[in-house]
């Protein structure tokens, strides 16, 4: 997105100007550049609504309003003039250096971490739908991506993530329509500021404390619920009455919901044409709870003695409520794939956030399932944002050297769910075939038992 560059760069400039302005006898006459500064604040204002929220922009935003703030407070206590006087009297004066390089740390942050390609919705071939659950009175927004085929090869339904919905796989489903694919995604109510950060508490402790776990579970289930709803409209509404197989790719809660779709025989039989599914970052919450331990006070001791402990009973139920059990892992009934960053790796992240995901892997003997980890892909690089939010990316923690891959990470994930999804979606698809990860040389690969005793390969 050049113009926003562009845009960043010109703020850059209406900043500097005024800055260095009593350094340079010849800026000196021009009164009118202290107006500038006033103005780069209104643009970087502007730009929000125009290029929605950009994390990159925050601090130029910041430095923006402070310079602001700082020239307003200086006319009106009358200290400009003072100042202005004190430089016309000298030649030179150094100028603020430290004013300086943070303009240009800020500035730097802005344009190295904006987008390089268009954020706005995909509207070529896409179509959008309305659909009401009068149940739960809930609106969804579908949108789908047509092919230029008459004959489609399938279905690829992904439910994107709690945040940001279809915005954040938009590209995505996209580039998946490339490889002959039908794309669908929808979205649901935006989620207020209060529950955004009750996700994120999930997704940090969901597996260490009770609190953030009811919250992943709760999300679980309100996937769950959307998966069924959309499902229920899958031939008639999304596919205009055709008869096609169905390949659902779910993020975080939304794949934590696929999994315990596919583990129930009710749900399998009432959906025949999905055929596989892939979870992407999906922790399992379920899979975890808090079971209270009872405190055991004997009869035959002391009041005092009850009382202390009576007393440490007390504030020990008023602490954090941490997770101290663990449920069977689900067993799946259809070919999954799972896409986890290259932190999957580490022992530590493989007994803590992935235990469950690692023991579900394991426990489906009946169906083929694989673990993906690209070296250098972190939690948002499977999604759009590498490309349009690229400082999310480089925020997240990881394993290895991250990777400024942007817009091939949209190219390689969208490669590795359409070439799985061709193994169990395709007719013509045989045993020995395999599918491609996309994800380079060095990708984490793990197989259950299942998949090792097929003939499908991972290359």
């Amino acid at each position: 997105m050049k113009d926003l560059w562009i845009l960043e760069i010109l703020v850059f400039l209406f900043l500097l100007l005024p800055l260095i302005r009593p350094f340079f006898n010849v800026l000196r006459p021009f009164d009118g550049l202290t107006w500038l500064s006033p103005i780069s604040l209104a643009l970087m204002i502007c730009l929000f609504p125009a290029y929605g929220f950009r994390l990159e922009c925050i601090p130029l935003l910041i430095y923006t309003t402070v310079v602001n703030i700082k020239i307003f407070f200086t006319h009106i206590t009358g200290w400009n003039n003072a100042v202005l006087s004190y430089f016309h009297t000298r030649k030179w004066t150094p100028p603020p250096i430290a004013a300086l390089v943070i303009m240009v740390i800020v500035t730097g942050i802005a344009v190295y971490f904006s987008p390089d390609m268009d954020t706005r919705l995909v509207t070529d071939r896409v179509r959008t739908v309305s659909l009401l659950d009068e149940q739960r009175q809930m609106h969804f927004s579908v949108r789908i991506y047509e092919t230029e085929q008459e004959e489609s090869r399938g279905l690829i339904l992904v439910i994107p993530p709690l945040f940001d919905s279809f915005q954040a796989v938009d590209k995505i489903c996209a580039e998946i329509r490339k490889n002959g694919f039908v794309a669908a995604s929808f979205s649901r109510e935006n989620l207020p500021l209060k529950e955004r950060i009750a996700l994120l508490t999930a997704l940090k402790s969901g597996t260490a404390l009770e609190k953030a776990n009811q919250t992943g579970r709760y999300w679980e289930q309100e996937r769950l619920d959307d998966i069924e709803f959309v499902f229920s409209h899958i031939n008639d509404v999304i596919q205009g009455g055709r008869q096609t197989p169905v390949f659902a790719v779910g993020y975080g809660a939304g794949g934590s919901a696929l999994i315990s779709a596919v583990s129930s025989s009710v749900f399998i039989a009432a959906h025949p044409s999905l055929k596989a599914i892939a979870a992407i970052e999906s922790r399992l919450w379920s899979f975890f709870y808090h079971e209270e331990e009872p405190v055991e006070i004997p009869e035959d001791i002391p009041w005092f003695s009850k009382m202390r402990l009576k007393v440490s009973a007390w504030f020990k139920s008023r602490q954090p409520k941490k997770i101290n059990r663990r449920t069977d892992a689900p067993v799946m009934q259809k070919p999954a794939l799972f896409l986890a960053p290259d932190t999957i790796t580490r022992a530590k992240e493989r007994d803590g956030i992935y235990i469950s995901l690692l023991h579900t892997l394991h426990a489906s003997d009946a169906a083929p399932a694989v673990l993906i980890a690209g070296q250098g892909m972190r939690l948002p690089d499977y999604s759009d944002y590498p490309a349009v939010q690229p400082l999310y990316s480089a925020l997240s923690m990881g394993a290895g050297k991250h990777l400024r891959m942007r817009k091939s990470c949209i190219i390689n994930t969208a490669a590795c769910i359409t070439g799985f999804a061709s193994l169990f979606m395709d007719e013509d698809a045989q045993e020995g075939k395999g599918f491609q990860t996309g994800m380079g040389e060095n990708v984490y690969v793990e197989k259950n038992q299942a998949w090792n005793s097929s003939d499908f390969r991972v290359y």
